[in-house]
């Protein structure tokens, strides 16, 4: 029988803290990080009803007003990001990989390096504040409690206008009311933004390890990575996901816009068709963020658009395994947090 979705809320703040047990809150009294994401940002209540549209009742409108039934309770949260900082984008990954975290004092380094094969990837699972107003409930707005929310795609773009941007999708366990004000809702959170600029395109030898030279015709460029992060449900008594498994495909896919000229054409067009190793590199002299890819140019259109009387090329490659590194892509991020909030 057909279901039908509850409607969907917007939020103008979100405040995140991760769980200690996957789908369980954590105490939102001390700690926890305000997220710069933008107010229009939107969260699916995801609860199915059965209101029983095919029963036959003798009746010319066969649903009955109170006999609504749960069927499943999967709440999505989609978030974007306009203006990234450094230790804002390394939580996100976080989220999704573990890092290896080292150094003393700031700045410290976050490394990711995923595991291609059975071992896990210790996703960190974070619990979520949403509210409308500065206080939600406590000054008369709207606050939602969001647990065991983890991130099953991550996205992060830039170009020459504006500061870098990411979105993350993901999923939860469940979506409530709450009266709880979060300690964190009134910290603005200090770290560095990143702006466009700041990255550079290279095209290296190896994943990580190899020789990179700087490719100086890049203009914007959009990564998206799926996590490998999946929900599953069971017959366990609940109406709500059961848990997360790491069952789903780890890749992505590249996407560039560069000047159409004789190194856009040695360094991509030429090789259509097979690997490329790209390192996305931002930093600002003190902190940074190197993304590492193996790739395969998948797509090129050679005069796809112009850019102040310059022809442009759109470079499409796919993230995949390198059979010596064993691995797709590796990030290491640079930034002034000592571990996830």
């Amino acid at each position: 029988m057909p279901g039908t979705q509850t409607g969907s809320i917007l939020f103008a703040s979100l405040v995140g803290k991760q769980e200690s047990t996957y789908g369980t809150s954590p105490s939102f009294a001390t700690g926890g990080r305000k997220f710069l994401v933008e107010p229009t940002g939107l969260i699916t209540i995801g609860k199915t009803w059965e209101i029983g549209e095919e029963r036959s009742l003798a009746y010319r409108n066969p649903v009955i007003a109170t006999t609504a039934t749960l069927v499943s309770n999967e709440p999505e949260v989609s978030v974007s990001v306009p203006a990234a900082s450094i230790d804002e984008a390394s939580i996100w990954f976080g989220m999704a990989f573990a890092p290896t975290i080292s150094g003393t004092a700031a700045p410290y380094t976050h490394t990711i390096d995923p595991s291609n094969g059975t071992a896990s990837q210790s996703p960190t699972s974070y619990s979520f504040i949403s509210q409308d107003a500065l206080g939600g409930t406590t000054t008369g707005g709207n606050a939602y409690l969001i647990t065991g929310a983890l991130p099953t795609e991550l996205s992060i773009s830039a170009d020459r206008s504006g500061l870098t941007s990411m979105s993350a999708t993901l999923f939860a366990q469940n979506v409530a009311e709450t009266t709880t004000n979060p300690a964190a809702s009134t910290a603005i959170p200090t770290s560095v933004f990143m702006p466009g600029r700041l990255w550079k395109v290279a095209i290296g030898t190896a994943l990580a390890t190899g020789t990179f030279t700087d490719f100086g015709y890049a203009l914007d460029f959009n990564l998206t990575l799926p996590t490998g992060i999946a929900k599953w449900s069971a017959l366990n008594g609940t109406a709500t996901i059961s848990g997360y498994t790491e069952t789903a495909r780890l890749g992505g896919e590249l996407a560039l816009t560069i000047w159409s000229n004789a190194s856009a054409s040695s360094s991509f067009y030429q090789g259509l068709g097979s690997q490329k190793f790209i390192r996305l590199l931002w930093t600002d002299g003190t902190y940074s963020l190197t993304i590492y890819l193996s790739t395969v140019i998948t797509e090129i259109t050679p005069i796809s658009g112009e850019d102040e009387g310059i022809t442009t090329m759109a470079v499409t490659a796919r993230v995949a395994t390198d059979p010596v590194a064993l691995k797709p892509f590796k990030i290491v991020a640079v930034n002034s947090i000592s571990a996830l909030p």
